[in-house]
């Protein structure tokens, strides 16, 4: 785990280079008294973690910390200062840990533990993808609209509504053969069988000549009743969300930066901006695992004293389910708990305008009771 150390204090600084060389595992490339000086190293150094002093004169470690950042998220943050009230603002911009000085070696060695496992995860991660998942010549885009790219990064370009639609169609049968009968039925159910075997048979004619002149490395098959995508060839982007999700390790204090990383890495709806009826369920499956997922990760940064994180991933999925009622309700809890007593109130509010707009109805008994509450 590759480090870098910035404080302003030289005693303070060597002290914790002295304390970090103990542990195992702990690189420590660079130290240093002057942000700018950090921040330059760090875009050549690319470190795992950093540990920054909060309370410095020229630019504080929150502001050098938001530049790292900036420059690479997956770095980990460790916030060092005197103040405790300092931990609010440091759990804000999402630090991994905070210690507090004089820095005691037990408590050193707590985050140090955390560090080293959140590091060999993402690594592990991040070397199975490498390994298990190479790049695919061909990646096919189901978030929100249907888009397919070869290794140049140029979209293909559809000859008619109807050919994006049966590729679609293929695309979600993940290489399972579909009967032609079915594909007339659900691209031209007012053709009479004739006109529709006209159509269909033209329609496959263009999409393999589109992805010829496109040099796509893409096989549609057919056999004597059907036709199926040859899916291995295909890195489809919701697809590749999913495995990705269903690989993760179970949700802990070792996992949850991973966890969270998928949440934000969720391509968005399935084929959302297109009006097939067949991919209703399909949309409403993945967006139901998204969700699951999300409140998942929410309740365990709440179980770990972490509100603000839990309140903000509440607060992102609110703005894509604004008609579920538990996200209120937890948000309503989550504020009063932390003592932000104008927000759990402003969160019962938006759940009543909802209610009533929506379902013409009132808040849940539950509601009401952590209204009262707060009042």
């Amino acid at each position: 785990m590759n480090v870098i150390l910035l404080d302003d204090e030289p005693l303070a600084l060597r002290s914790l280079e002295h304390q970090l060389k103990r542990f195992s595992g702990v690189n420590i490339i660079g130290t240093f008294s002057f942000p700018q000086d950090a921040i330059a190293a760090a875009e050549k150094l690319r470190p795992d973690v950093a540990f920054i002093d909060i309370d410095m004169p020229e630019m504080n470690g929150i502001q050098v910390a938001e530049k790292l950042l900036i420059m690479d998220d997956s770095m980990s943050i460790v916030f060092v200062t005197a103040y405790e009230e300092y931990a609010v603002k440091a759990f804000e911009l999402n630090a991994l840990d905070y210690v507090l000085k004089p820095v005691q070696p037990s408590r050193l060695e707590q985050t140090v533990t955390r560090l080293l496992n959140e590091v060999r995860i993402s690594r592990a991660q991040a070397h199975s993808i490498e390994e298990e998942e190479p790049e695919a010549d061909v990646r096919v885009q189901c978030s929100g609209t249907m888009n397919v790219f070869g290794l140049d990064g140029k979209p293909l370009s559809w000859r008619t509504a109807k050919s994006r639609e049966l590729f679609a169609y293929l695309v979600y049968k993940r290489g399972q053969p579909v009967r032609k009968e079915t594909l007339l039925e659900l691209l031209w159910p007012n053709f009479d069988e004739k006109k529709g075997f006209t159509q269909l048979y033209t329609t496959i004619y263009r999409l393999r000549k589109n992805f010829e002149s496109a040099a796509l490395n893409i096989k549609l098959l057919s056999s004597g009743d059907g036709y199926w995508l040859r899916s291995e060839d295909l890195a489809i982007d919701m697809l590749v969300w999913e495995e990705a999700i269903n690989k993760l390790p179970p949700l802990g204090a070792e996992s949850a930066t991973a966890h969270q990383r998928l949440l934000d890495a969720y391509p968005g709806d399935y084929l959302d901006e297109h009006d097939y009826l067949w991919s209703e369920g399909e949309r409403q499956r993945l967006r139901s695992l998204y969700y699951r997922q999300t409140v998942q990760l929410c309740r365990f940064w709440t179980s770990e004293g972490l509100g603000k994180k839990a309140a903000d991933l509440y607060e992102r999925l609110q703005r894509q389910f604004p008609f579920a009622e538990e996200i209120y309700e937890a948000l309503i809890e989550l504020y009063a708990n932390e003592g932000h007593y104008s927000l759990a109130q402003r969160q019962y509010e938006f759940l009543a305008d909802m209610m009533r707009s929506e379902y013409d109805s009132e808040p849940s008994e539950e509601a009401i009771r952590l209204y009262k509450g707060i009042r």
